[in-house]
């Protein structure tokens, strides 16, 4: 499908681009004065900085307390953040400054001597103000660079305060669940808990109660109604979206993936929002006093959270639907494994709530380490009884029956069975030995490592599946592509797979963000780590960073794709024109070619930040490395360079080069490519060419000589066939009439004379086919010359001593055969004899010669 567009649409669109171009030129010369003036103001700036390194001193200074807690290094991480911004953007406005400074005093020359002539005064003048300049500039941005070291390392250091804080919580040792004391001290303060709950908890049913009388009753009464609704919508539908694609036909992997989606929508969004109705009722009609609130929450989330975790379990390992499966395990596997995610988000849910409703009532110690051991405890119980239930006894008969080499439908599951077995009796060890913290830290990190796997698999399969199906398939956003912006089939898929990759990369490193975030790492200081390392450090004055490669490589690739373009119009448009030959076009084209390399090459170096004086000194030390490691390289370069300055050998040239002769193509940096006459292409090294022996034919003119051997009987006369040859070869309109041909004489033979034929014809491409002409001319005319020519003929005389010579040797051969045969006694059996030569008109039967049969019918030829 081709769109059309109208001169009158270009012209619109021109005044379109036009008017934006000349409305964002206006706003840069409104807005380019005040900003000169706001970053060229070294007074504000340096003030600016003053306020920065306070700022500094202050977070230092709150950094030095005894013992800051984690709330505190929090806020002054937070507060550091901003700090770190300016500073970068100041040293960044900077550094252009300093170079400019340095670069004007440089233009002025060093310093008199003591004993040279002395500057004139305004001169003098001016240097002293542009080393003022320059002083000035590079102090701002040495106090700068000191204020950003200072910074990252108060950065540092607070993530590694926090750190250690985080890790002195969680392997901290405390009484362990089988101390008797502990249950004593909880038995203790049972009854003042209880009374607790009871105060609190009873007050706030009451006031609940209380609450349904009036106006907040019935928002709370409406919440309540449209939860269960919601709730008895998934218990009704989800079964009977389950049933539908049950037995579906189409079994395709991106079907199952949209399913699999549907299917986490359907099982969680019904919880998730009955829970928010619930808990935002209790919040606007004032039901949530503070101490009941994390409860309430506590409890409303372990619903949703429930949900969306047998949700997800649900919808990738599909117990009921093997075809709609993402994750190939056999079924019971696949039951076991829903079994075990509901069963540790149940546990990790409810023990949520128990340590909710203990610090609601600010319950004891004992109570509270209890508590969590316990739930600890209950989840690793679960893990292995879940694990124990993936493979059972009549699983591993029924494959023992299958042979030992049947793997399961897909990963096998034993490392995760083992790892998962480690973690269980990890978390039960802690639990028991005192490491409650950690105990519960490993059973919610086993538990939302589980999630965040589970949701990768899910976004991995949409990007791998999706993304081609979007973009490089025959929907509507891939026509549309195609149509709109003129893109190929072949560009989308490279864009497709393009886009696969980079967002596989970014999901590999947000859901490392995910798993270790528990831990202490924290986003900002990845993103930290990820600034520096794209927007970079320096390393002796040079800047190194991701930004700077990547803006290096565009440089140069459109300095390539310029030089490309440039040669494409010299080859294609300019030189066409011109009334030079092949060879030289090439040669230009080449040397143009070269030249924008280099300029590119310089471009893309001044884009990374190097300067070409360093670089040349880089490539002065490795100069005798290259020199050696790249000998061959380097020679077949210049030898290059030789060909395309001296010319030698040019483009449409037909050479020689030891056994191979054809038409030169190209002569590119290293090699360069001969066309045989076979179709094939041949790369000679371009070194081959200026040391090695080169047979040129057409080095001086494009002339070439055909040359036709024949041989004729001697019957016929020979100045009539050298008149002949010359005639034909006169009278093709290729052949050169000066030189005129020339026939030659070259041999008498027996019974043949030998000519040859030589003329010369305009351009070597055409020899071939002059030459076949003349030979079919030439036949044409000889046949009429000699149209009843007899076939030469080879008789011998001589030889009939010879034929009787060998009747004799035959006859006495047969004599003494006969002699041997009546020697030897009778056999018992009757045995084949040797046959005596046969004589004209008899045959031998027994030794005795009988007469000859007779002829058989003149019908069966089967036997002379």
């Amino acid at each position: 499908m081709a769109i059309r567009r109208t001169p009158a649409s270009f012209r619109e669109l021109k005044r379109w681009l036009a008017a934006c171009l000349v409305l964002a030129l206006v706003a840069l010369a409104a807005a380019g004065p005040a900003l000169a003036q706001a970053t060229a103001d070294p007074a504000g700036l340096r003030a600016r900085l003053d306020g920065l390194r306070t700022e500094l001193t202050q977070i230092e200074t709150t950094l030095a307390l005894p013992d800051p807690g984690d709330d505190v290094l929090l806020r002054q991480r937070q507060r550091l953040q901003p700090a770190l911004d300016q500073l970068r953007d100041i040293i960044e406005e900077q550094t252009p400054r300093v170079d400019q400074a340095k670069l004007r005093l440089a233009q002025l020359g060093p310093k008199p001597e003591a004993g040279a002539p002395p500057e004139s005064g305004e001169i003098a003048r001016d240097r002293e103000a542009r080393t003022k300049a320059y002083a000035d500039a590079d102090e701002t941005l040495k106090i700068a660079s000191a204020a950003l070291l200072q910074a990252e390392q108060l950065q540092s250091g607070i993530g590694d305060k926090r750190r250690e804080i985080f890790a002195r919580a969680l392997f901290a040792a405390g009484p362990s669940v089988i101390n008797p004391e502990i249950w004593g001290s909880a038995v203790a303060s049972a009854p003042e808990d209880l009374r607790a709950s009871r105060y609190i908890f009873g007050g706030w049913l009451e006031t609940v109660s209380d609450a349904f009388s009036g106006t907040r009753g019935t928002v709370v009464a409406l919440a309540l109604m449209g939860a269960i609704l919601l709730y008895l919508a998934r218990a009704r539908y989800l079964p009977r979206f389950k049933a539908r694609y049950a037995n579906m036909q189409d079994s395709g992997n991106l079907h199952c993936l949209y399913i699999a989606l549907a299917h986490i929508v359907a099982g969680a969004a019904p919880p998730v929002l009955a829970s928010w109705l619930i808990y935002k009722a209790l919040s606007v009609t004032g039901l949530l006093p503070p101490r009941i609130q994390p409860v309430i929450w506590a409890l409303v989330a372990g619903l949703a959270f429930f949900a969306f975790v047998q949700a997800l379990a649900d919808a990738l390992f599909a117990p009921s639907s093997p075809q709609r499966r993402l994750v190939k395990v056999m079924d019971t596997t696949a039951r076991s494994v829903v079994w075990i995610a509901g069963s540790l988000a149940a546990v990790t849910a409810v023990g949520k709530v128990f340590e909710a409703w203990l610090q609601a009532i600010a319950a004891g110690l004992a109570i509270s380490i209890i508590v969590k051991a316990l739930f600890a405890i209950l989840f690793a119980l679960a893990l292995i009884a879940g694990l124990y239930r993936i493979r059972d006894d009549d699983e591993v008969e029924q494959e023992a029956c299958l042979g030992p080499y049947v793997p399961l439908d897909g990963a096998s599951l034993g490392p995760v069975r083992i790892l998962g077995w480690i973690i269980g009796f990890a978390i039960i060890a802690a639990a028991l030995g005192g490491y409650v913290v950690f105990a519960a830290f490993l059973a919610e990190q086993t538990l939302w490592i589980g999630i965040v796997a589970c949701l990768f698999l899910l976004a991995h399969q949409f990007i791998d599946l999706g993304i081609p199906r979007l973009v490089g398939g025959k929907g509507r956003f891939a026509l549309s592509l195609k149509a709109g912006m003129g893109l190929r089939a072949a560009t989308l898929d490279k864009i497709s797979v393009i886009s696969v990759g980079l967002l596989k990369l970014l999901l590999i490193v947000v859901t490392i963000l995910l798993v270790f975030a528990p831990w202490g790492l924290e986003s900002s200081d990845f993103l930290v780590s990820l600034r520096a390392a794209f927007f970079g450090f320096r390393v002796g004055g040079v800047t190194i960073s991701l930004s700077t490669i990547v803006f290096g490589a565009i440089a140069f690739a459109l300095g390539i794709a310029a030089t490309r373009a440039m040669q494409r119009w010299l080859e294609n448009q300019f030189l066409p024109t011109t009334a030079l030959d092949p060879g030289l076009r090439n040669s230009i084209t080449t040397a143009a070619g070269y030249v924008g390399y280099i300029a590119a090459v310089a471009v893309a170096v001044t884009a990374v930040g190097l300067s070409l004086e360093r670089l040349t000194l880089v490539a002065s030390a490795l100069s005798v490395g290259i020199g050696f490691g790249l000998q061959s390289v380097v020679s077949n370069f210049v030898s290059g360079l030789i060909l395309l300055w001296e010319r030698p050998i040019r483009v449409g040239d037909q050479v020689v080069v030891g056994d191979t002769e054809g038409i030169v193509k190209r002569i590119n940096v290293r090699s360069t490519e001969i066309a045989t006459f076979d179709r094939a292409t041949v790369i000679v090294p371009n070194s081959n060419l200026i040391s090695g022996v080169v047979r040129n034919r057409v080095r001086n003119d494009r002339t070439a000589r055909v040359l036709i051997a024949l041989s004729v009987p001697r019957t016929l006369e020979a100045g009539q066939v050298r008149s002949m040859l010359a005639e034909t070869a006169a009278g093709h309109g290729d052949v050169a009439q000066k030189p005129p041909p020339a026939v030659l004489f070259r041999k008498i033979g027996t019974a043949t004379m030998d000519f040859e034929l030589v003329c010369v014809v305009g351009d070597v491409e055409i020899v071939g086919r002059v030459t076949s002409d003349l030979n079919f001319a030439i036949h044409k005319r000889l046949a009429e010359m000699e149209p009843a020519a007899a076939v030469p003929e080879l008789m011998v005389r001589g030889l009939e001593g010879v034929e009787q010579s060998l009747d004799g040797i035959a006859a006495a051969v047969g004599r003494e055969e006969r002699a041997r045969s009546r020697a030897k006694p009778a056999a018992p059996a009757p045995a084949r004899r040797r046959r005596r030569p046969v004589e004209a008109g008899e045959t031998e039967d027994a030794g005795e010669a009988k007469p000859a049969p007779a002829p058989e019918p003149a019908g069966d030829d089967s036997k002379e």
